[in-house]
């Protein structure tokens, strides 16, 4: 039962976001939403930080002076049936509109480092907006192989992201590869086979996912580490805690070392960079994903705490104990 991902939605299917797979902690089923509200009073305080009515779907990013996040969705009641971004306090508050309009979801942003900029996604090609939305949006040259997706910006304002094809077997998979180019999309260069790729605080190494494991490399592509080896779990989308040391990542494991068998039950796990000390940090059954570090607090995107039939999924903050 070793982690074969298969492809239930063709390529030519897909609007902008191409996650749809068995198992796969990216988005949310049915399974994955719960009236239950877990308090990990243990590890620390939980806060839900994006307002009550707006659904988050998918990656969000935080401001690089930590005033802000960014996420993409849209407003109960609203009217739009696609994500856009939206921009919210970090402490939570009213929401704030940056794109608007079009026929295809905008998501996965990730800020510049001076705050002024976003990238994101938008019908697997890659766009740079203002933070406020004015002055409309430039096109990222990308790859050129297809699909790109998940763009993510250093600290130096290096661009890595990841390039979908589909590969014509009788299953047909699709093949997720990581590059990175500059922020005008020059100095393309792939690195490896690889998705949900995010870079370490200094900029030197890129962590990803690939067949369920989570990996490590230098941003020339060298040094590959493997820093889980969980033949019957899956670990995916890891990001680094913000001085370089812990990594925070999605699993489906269970307290007992096993496979969760509910499609939409992953949990919030962390490790140190070398892959030692891991542990569990959220245990609701319930679809807890998109970690990201922000000083001593994890905030992450989570299908609990919401009403019967609302399915509404959520930011929410986990303020650590200190250890």
């Amino acid at each position: 039962m070793k982690k074969l991902i298969i492809i239930i939605i063709p390529l030519l299917l897909i609007v902008s976001c191409v996650y749809n797979t068995v198992a796969d902690a990216s988005y949310s089923t049915n399974f994955g939403f719960t009236a239950e509200l877990d308090e990990p009073s243990s590890r620390g305080q939980l806060k839900r930080v994006s307002p009550n009515e707006s659904f988050v779907g998918y990656r969000f990013c935080i401001s690089p002076d930590k005033k802000n996040i960014v996420y993409s969705g849209y407003q109960a009641g609203g009217g739009d049936k696609l994500y856009q971004l939206w921009k919210i306090p970090i402490t939570g508050g009213a929401s704030t509109k940056i794109t608007s309009g079009g026929s295809n979801y905008c998501i996965s942003p990730s800020f510049t480092s001076d705050g002024k900029y976003l990238v994101y996604e938008s019908a697997g090609k890659l766009w740079k907006v203002r933070q406020d939305g004015a002055g409309g949006k430039t096109l990222i040259p990308g790859s050129g192989t297809g699909y790109d997706i998940t763009p993510q910006l250093s600290s130096q304002n290096k661009l890595v992201f990841c390039s979908v094809s589909q590969v014509q077997t009788y299953q047909n998979l699709l093949k997720y590869f990581i590059w990175t180019s500059n922020l005008n999309g020059g100095e393309l260069t792939q690195i490896r086979e690889g998705k949900n790729p995010l870079w370490s605080p200094d900029g030197k190494q890129i962590i990803f996912d690939h067949a369920g494991e989570i990996w490590l490399i230098n941003a020339d592509g060298t040094e590959l580490q493997q820093l889980t080896n969980s033949s019957e779990v899956i670990e995916s989308i890891p990001s680094f805690s913000d001085n370089g040391e812990y990594i925070v990542f999605v699993s489906n494991e269970t307290k007992t070392g096993n496979l969760s068998l509910r499609g939409s039950n992953w949990n919030i796990w962390s490790m140190k960079t070398d892959g030692s000390e891991k542990q569990q940090i959220t245990e609701l059954s319930s679809w807890d994903s998109w970690p990201l570090y922000s000083g001593n607090s994890i905030y992450f995107l989570s299908g609990r705490a919401t009403k019967k039939k609302q399915n509404t999924q959520r930011i929410w903050k986990l303020q650590l104990h200190n250890e």
